[in-house]
This record gives structure tokens, C-alpha cells and sequence, in this order.
């Protein structure tokens, strides 16, 4: 039977024809690519998303939006790139779950309940994961980068440097290993790179209102590629020689290659986004000069540049370098010198990544002392074990006590040992039985114990509400301040956090600055809820985890290269072949 748009319901199709790319629905010709692909059409009796597009084009709006199956679509995006006929079927569901809702057939709850995968729903930016990965389970890695970056503009990145808190709920892990969904991200943006052709996004219509950013590190220039996709002109002003923020400064490049955070920040210039690297903000410039300039709307993401101190006996002594510096000046500089014998004070993932740096900075011996046990060390697990691989020792349950001099330099620390960190209420409250203590010696000290924010930005902005830790919002979801047009976001309104937590504040700045300047509620349905569907697989095959390639230990302990070599092509199939999808326990893709 041959079914024209003539065929539709009068009243169905012109609630059709405002999903965008509904215009493309007459074209299905019901080939099936949609249900091939679809993790889950496989769970439904009547109704199965293979099925959607053919009741619509038939204008069956009742029998589609009545049934609470089709509402177990969990928006996975799987089927974003499948049809060979553009259709968009993920947005057609979402549309019509909206419809369900308004017209009273379904309320919220009858599909809210079904959720999403784990996996996306835990990720802070929301990555569709388990598309990405089903466009790698078929070689379609450019539309699984697309995917990616609809949500993110930094998949290279992120996939060396993310915590990955997706992996802590994968579905896959009940079984044996989780998937290693951030090397397959990096897979994606490798592939990329190494094809010389880059995916640039596509912009909407050009907008006139001017937009400042301060701050180029990933919260910044996050909200400036979303925002160019949305058509403003942005300007992102840096205070550093470089853009890229801790990326460039903080992460050492072992672990992030400056030719990977090169070419991703080349994509946002390349969207039309202007960096100006070398301006201080409250010296060069200021919010009323900006506005002189014609600038309508502003994202203050300055980040946590400046390392905390001990207020210890002897702490200013030559010798004694705060960690955020080391690295900056490593990254900025190069050779940096250093003593032969160093002490990293810290537990976290900066003191980690001091201390490596400091043996490829020619340290021949380098040592860690931190407050906490092993158990509660803030650094990442396998940093701890980069860390322990590299030789050097982490001395934990010490604290400084004072620092002793020779000649005005540092010669030794003396540590007193940490019987608690926290008190009962989890609160940092460390205590100490100072009749045990322990002599280091040291030429050089490494201090890493936290950071903060440099406050001198605000004389950029003299009416804005500062706490002592930086910027105050007046909601933490809409990052909007005390004057109107003014957000702030990153680490410097909440504290030190991850990379990936950081655009998703840029990307929640964007949103709050487009509907600023549009002129609508910039708080109205936000935060969205996600709620990730947790399976209890059965007979499922187990399957080993691909193990990343690294270079040799004694190759890591004298270079700058970088640790992690990818995932090859095979390896990257059989591992996204592992994927467990959404429902059901069909290990497909394999």
C-alpha cells in the first residue's frame, strides 16, 4: 500500500510537521534500519519503535500515544544517524511523549519510570553512550562523534582525563568489567585527528547580541561552543598566554596531549568564537567596559589558579614551591629546575601529577606525604598506582609540622603524625599525636595541598557578591548571580571538581544565558531529572575488557610522552561489542 501525507490526520499532522525533521517522515520507506539498531525494540509485544514512524505516517494518534509501551524508548540515541532517509526518530519520540502528556493519555510518570542507561544518566554532560557506542559496534565512527558532541565539544580531551563516573554504573559491570566507555570516547576523537578532517558543528541563525567570557579552561570555553551554536558572536578573554585553563597549565602532558587540546579548542575558534589570550580581567578589562563594547551578556569561569597554604613554621623558606606554579611553569616554560631529592606534600590528583612531573623534571628521588590513610586518599586509584609504578613512595598519615633551614633554604621537613583527618560529622578536622614524628630530607618541597581562587578578578565587577572561597550564585542550577546578565560557573562558584563537571557547568551557562537574552525564564524545567535503568543481567557471556597499551614504565619515568596509547580499531569494536545496550541482555554488536 502506498501511503502519501494526503492519507494523515489533518490535526495529527499539523502537530507532526513541529518536530523538527518531521518534514523528512514521508520519506520512510520502511526499510527496518531503525529496528536493527534499536537496543530495545526487541522487549516490546505490540508497539516497538520499528513501528512509530508507520502509525504516524498513518495518522494513528490514538493507538500511539495511548500505548505505554512505545514510552520505554529511553532516548539512547542510538537511531540519531541510522535512518538512511534523515529521519530523526529520537526526536519524534520525544516530541510525542510531550504530546502524550499535554493531551492527558499518559501522565509524565507512565514513562519517566523507564529512565535512561546508567550510564548517560550518571554522566555529568549527559553523553548519549550507548548511541556512540552502537555507531562504533557498525564502523559509523563520524556519527558517533557527532553524537558525542551535541552534548560535549571535548571528547579527545575527556576521553584521556574523565573520572569516568559513567563506569561506576555500568550494567556491564554486574557481569564482569565495566565498559571502558572514556577510551572509547578518545577511539572516536583520535580517529578524527588522524583523518585530518574535523567535525565542526552546525551554527544556527547569526545572532547580534555579543557575549564575554572570562576564563578559556573548560567551563569557559564550553558555554562559548555552545553558545556559537546558538549563533551569538563570543569573545572568551584569558588571562594566561594559553587557552585551555588547567587543561593547559595543570594537566601535565603525559596525560593530555597539547596536540589533542590544541585541535579541540581549534574547533571552537573555528565555530566563529574569538579567544584573546594575555588580558586580566579588573585590569585590562571590566563588566562596564565590556558593556561600553556592546557586550549584552557574561560568563565569569576564572577557575582556582592559586595553591593554598600551610601556615607552618618556615613555610616561605627558598626551596618551597606551591605545586600549581610547578606545573604552570613546566607546561609554560619547559625545563623547570628542581632539586635532586623532593618531598610532594598532598594526597589528591594535583599532587600525583606534581610528583610525577617532578621526576621528569630530573628528581632522582621524589616522596609523598599526605594527612590521610590509603583508604582515604582523594586521588584517583589508578594515579595512586602510576605513582606507586614510578617509584615513588607515599607516606601516609603525616602531617607537616615545620620545615627546617640551611642557609635560608629548605634542608628538611619534620612531620608529626595524623591520627584523624575528619571528625564525626565528616568534617576536615585532622588531629595529631605530635610524640611521633618523622624527619625528611628534602631539596626541594612540593606543597599541593588544595587550591583557591584568585580574587583579584572582582575588582572587574565590584558589585558582585563574593564569598571568601570566590563568585556567589543566587542558583546554583541557572549559575546566575547578583546583577542580571552576569553567570558564573566552574570551579571557582563551587570548588575544585573534574574536567567533565566543568563543561557541564559551561553548558548549563550557555542555556541560562540564551534564554537571558531572549527574554524568558531562565530557571523554567531545570534541573532535568535523569534516572538510569539499573538491569540484573542474565546468562550473559563474559567477556575480558580491552586493556589500554601504555608506554613502558622506564620510558614514562624520562618523557613527557604520552602514558596512554588509545585503542586500536579491533579493539575498539570488541570492546563497544561488550555493551549490554539499555534492556534486555543481548550482548549485539559482537
Amino acid at each position: 500500500m502506498t501511503i502519501s501525507s494526503n492519507d494523515l490526520d489533518p490535526k495529527f499532522k499539523f502537530e507532526i510537521a513541529n518536530i523538527p525533521g518531521s518534514e523528512l517522515i514521508k520519506r520512510c520507506f520502511t526499510c527496518g534500519t531503525c529496528t536493527a539498531i534499536c537496543p530495545v525494540s526487541n522487549t516490546f509485544a505490540e508497539y516497538d519503535p520499528r513501528k512509530i514512524i508507520h502509525m504516524i505516517i498513518l495518522g494513528l494518534k490514538d493507538r500511539v500515544l495511548s500505548s505505554e509501551n512505545i514510552w520505554q524508548c529511553s532516548h539512547c540515541e542510538t537511531c540519531k544517524f541510522s535512518c538512511p532517509q534523515g529521519v530523526q526518530l529520537s526526536e519524534i519520540m520525544g516530541a510525542l511523549q510531550n504530546m502524550a502528556v499535554r493531551d492527558k493519555y499518559v501522565t509524565p510518570d507512565a514513562f519517566e519510570k523507564f529512565g535512561t542507561a546508567p550510564c548517560k544518566a550518571t554522566c555529568p554532560v549527559h553523553i548519549s553512550i550507548q548511541g556512540f557506542i552502537g555507531m562504533i559496534t557498525e564502523g559509523r565512527y563520524k556519527e558517533g562523534l557527532r553524537l558525542i558532541k551535541e552534548t560535549m565539544p571535548f571528547p579527545g580531551i575527556c576521553g584521556r582525563i574523565c573520572h569516568h563516573p559513567c563506569e561506576m554504573k555500568c550494567n556491564r559491570g554486574k557481569v564482569d568489567e565495566p565498559l571502558a566507555i572514556e577510551y572509547l570516547k578518545r577511539f572516536l576523537a583520535d580517529r578524527e585527528l588522524e583523518e585530518g578532517i574535523r567535525y565542526i558543528p552546525e551554527i544556527e541563525e547569526k545572532k547580534d547580541e555579543k557575549i564575554a567570557v572570562i576564563g578559556a579552561g573548560p567551563a569557559g570555553l564550553s558555554a562559548a561552543y555552545f553558545l556559537a551554536i546558538k549563533g551569538y558572536p563570543v569573545t572568551v578573554f584569558e588571562r594566561l598566554p594559553v587557552a585551555g585553563g588547567m587543561m593547559a597549565v595543570g594537566i601535565p602532558e603525559y596525560r593530555l596531549s597539547r596536540d589533542i587540546l590544541r585541535e579541540e579548542i581549534k574547533t571552537i575558534v573555528d565555530m566563529g568564537v574569538e579567544i584573546k589570550t594575555g588580558v586580566t580581567f579588573g585590569k585590562d578589562i571590566t563588566i562596564e567596559s565590556l558593556k561600553k563594547d556592546g557586550y549584552k551578556a557574561f560568563f565569569i569561569a576564572v577557575g582556582l589558579h592559586v595553591s593554598r597554604g600551610l601556615n607552618v613554621e618556615g613555610e616561605n623558606l627558598d626551596g618551597i614551591i606551591h605545586g600549581i606554579n610547578f606545573l604552570r611553569d613546566v607546561s609554560l616554560k619547559g625545563n623547570v629546575t628542581i632539586g635532586e631529592r623532593t618531598i610532594v606534600i598532598g594526597g589528591g590528583n594535583v599532587a600525583i601529577d606534581v610528583a610525577l612531573t617532578a621526576l621528569r623534571s630530573g628528581a632522582k628521588e621524589v616522596e609523598m606525604v599526605c594527612l590521610e590513610s590509603r583508604e582515604e586518599m582523594p586521588a584517583w586509584e589508578d594515579e595512586i598506582k602510576d605513582a606507586l609504578d614510578e617509584g615513588i613512595k607515599i607516606n601516609n598519615s603525616w602531617g607537616p609540622k615545620r620545615f627546617i633551614k640551611e642557609n635560608r633554604k629548605v634542608k628538611s621537613v619534620e612531620f608529626k603524625r595524623c591520627t584523624e583527618v575528619f571528625d564525626t560529622e565528616g568534617r576536615f578536622n585532622p588531629q595529631y599525636d605530635e610524640s611521633e614524628l618523622m624527619t625528611l630530607e628534602a631539596d626541594t618541597v612540593l606543597l599541593s595541598i588544595g587550591q583557591a581562587c584568585d580574587m583579584s578578578f572582582a575588582k572587574g565587577v565590584p558589585d558582585l557578591d563574593v564569598s571568601p572561597r570566590g563568585p556567589s550564585v543566587k542558583d546554583p542550577i541557572t549559575l546566575e548571580t547578583n546583577i542580571p546578565g552576569l553567570f558564573v560557573g566552574g570551579d571557582a562558584s563551587y570548588g575544585p571538581r573534574s574536567v567533565v563537571e566543568a563543561v557541564a557547568s559551561g553548558k548549563e551557562a550557555a542555556i541560562s544565558i540564551d534564554r537571558y537574552l531572549k527574554g524568558e525564564d531562565i530557571g523554567a524545567d531545570r534541573p532535568l531529572e535523569w534516572k538510569g535503568i539499573e538491569l540484573e543481567p542474565q546468562d550473559v557471556e563474559h567477556l575480558d575488557r580491552q586493556q589500554m597499551q601504555r608506554l613502558s614504565i622506564a620510558r614514562r619515568k624520562n618523557s613527557f610522552e604520552e602514558m596512554d596509547l588509545g585503542f586500536s580499531e579491533q579493539q575498539a569494536r570488541l570492546e563497544a561489542g561488550r555493551c549490554l545496550k539499555i534492556c534486555g541482555t543481548q550482548n549485539r554488536g559482537r
